[in-house]
C-alpha cells in the first residue's frame, strides 16, 4: 500500500514499527506535563493487528504519529496525533490525517470522527483544515461525593431491544450527542445493529426510564468504569449512573459522558458530580465519487 508523502526526500507517512518507540516517546513523554497516555498504550497499539498506527518521518527520523481505529458502527476513529514541537506548523499533522482518510476510504469506510479538548484551539484549526466539522460537545463527569451503589440497575436482555432502542432514540441525550456512545475516548453511533451487539455482551443497563451503555476500558494497567451513553428520565438516570459506576471496586477512574445542553448536567451536579473534562466531537463524510 502506498502511503501519502511529498517527495522521496521530503516528509513521509508510513506504518509504525516497534523501533519507532524510542524517537517518538522522547518528545511525547513531555506532553501534557508528562501525563500523556500514549507511552502507556504504545506497546499494545503496535501489537494490534486490527487497527493501524502511522508515523511521519522528516529527514528519515520519526517526528509524529497517529492511530486509525475501526469502530463498532463501521466508522473510522482518528486518535493519538502527535508532532514533535520543532516540526509543528509544517503540515505534518495534516499529512497524517489525510493518510488515515485515504486508508479508511480504501477499506470502504465513509465516516471519520475524532475528538479534541474544547480549549485546544490550535488543534481545532488543524482539524478544520482537513475538512472535519463539529457535531456535538460533551462533558465528562466523575463522582466527588455521595455513595455509589451496586443495586437497582438491570442488564438489558435481547428480548427488550425494540423498547430500549426507542428509549435511546427518544432521549434528549441521543439527539444532543449526535447519537453516539463513547468507549476509551472513541465514539460510535448507536445503531440497532450496534445496540444488539452491546446488549449481547452485557453492556446495556436500565433503571426505570433511563438507559446506559458502559464498556470496560482503561490504558496501561489502569481500569476505567465509564458510561459512554446515558439517557432518559433525569432522576432515574442519576440513580442508574450511581449503580453502574459502583460495580467495580478496582476502577481507577469513574466517568460518565454527557452531551452539553442535557438536563442531566444539572441533575448530576446536584448529586455531587464534578466536571472532569470537556471535549468536542468532530466528523467528516468521505466524498462520493
Amino acid at each position: 500500500m502506498q502511503m501519502a508523502g511529498r517527495t522521496a526526500m521530503g516528509p513521509l507517512v508510513r506504518p509504525a514499527e516497534p523501533s519507532d518507540k524510542e524517537p517518538l516517546m522522547s518528545f511525547i513523554k513531555g506532553v501534557w506535563g508528562g501525563h500523556d497516555y500514549i507511552p502507556g498504550v504504545w506497546d499494545e497499539w503496535i501489537r494490534d493487528r486490527v487497527n493501524r498506527v502511522f508515523v511521519v518521518e522528516a529527514d528519515g527520523v520519526p517526528v509524529g504519529m497517529n492511530r486509525l481505529r475501526f469502530m463498532e458502527d463501521g466508522s473510522a476513529w482518528f486518535e493519538g496525533a502527535r508532532v514533535h514541537p520543532a516540526h509543528r506548523g509544517k503540515g505534518l499533522a495534516t499529512m497524517l490525517g489525510e493518510n488515515s482518510m485515504k486508508v479508511a476510504r480504501g477499506m470502504g469506510i465513509g465516516t471519520f470522527r475524532l475528538t479534541s479538548g474544547s480549549r485546544n484551539k490550535t488543534a481545532h484549526r488543524q482539524i478544520a483544515r482537513i475538512g472535519f466539522a463539529e457535531v456535538a460537545r460533551f462533558s465528562i463527569y466523575e463522582p466527588s461525593k455521595g455513595p455509589l451503589s451496586r443495586g437497582g440497575a438491570t442488564r438489558v436482555r435481547p428480548g427488550g431491544l425494540d423498547e430500549i432502542m426507542g428509549l435511546v432514540r427518544g432521549s434528549a441525550e441521543f439527539k444532543l450527542g449526535h447519537g453516539v456512545f463513547w468507549h476509551n475516548w472513541g465514539a460510535a453511533m448507536i445503531t440497532p445493529e450496534v445496540l444488539r451487539r452491546l446488549v449481547d455482551e452485557g453492556s446495556v443497563w436500565r433503571l426505570g426510564g433511563a438507559v446506559a451503555v458502559t464498556k470496560a476500558g482503561g490504558e496501561g494497567r489502569g481500569v476505567w468504569e465509564q458510561i459512554g451513553f446515558i439517557g432518559g428520565e433525569p432522576r432515574d438516570a442519576v440513580r442508574l449512573v450511581r449503580c453502574v459506576l459502583g460495580r467495580r471496586k478496582d476502577a481507577s477512574e469513574r466517568w460518565v459522558f454527557v452531551p452539553q445542553g442535557s438536563p442531566l448536567v444539572h441533575c448530576l451536579r446536584t448529586a455531587g458530580f464534578e466536571r472532569h473534562f470537556s471535549n468536542i466531537l468532530f466528523e467528516r463524510k468521505a466524498a462520493k465519487d
